[in-house]
């Protein structure tokens, strides 16, 4: 088992969250191009390239914006 810190989340728990957001197709692409684990701070800056906000998708993955 690897431990993740607090600013990391793993690549699935990404894309489910993404595809629960109904955004399909940026889940695809996450699965495909993500690190695992992914950092809160890179993490950010690429769903913002893909026109997402950080707060809210930070707080559907249980984490405070």
């Amino acid at each position: 088992m690897i431990a993740m810190g607090v600013e990391q989340y793993s690549r699935q728990h990404v894309v489910d969250v993404l595809n629960r957001l109904g955004y399909a197709q940026v889940a695809e692409e996450a699965s495909r191009v993500l690190p695992d684990p992914v950092d809160a701070d890179w993490l950010a800056e690429w769903s913002m390239q893909r026109g997402l906000t950080h707060d809210d998708l930070i707080s559907h993955m249980g984490g405070s914006p």
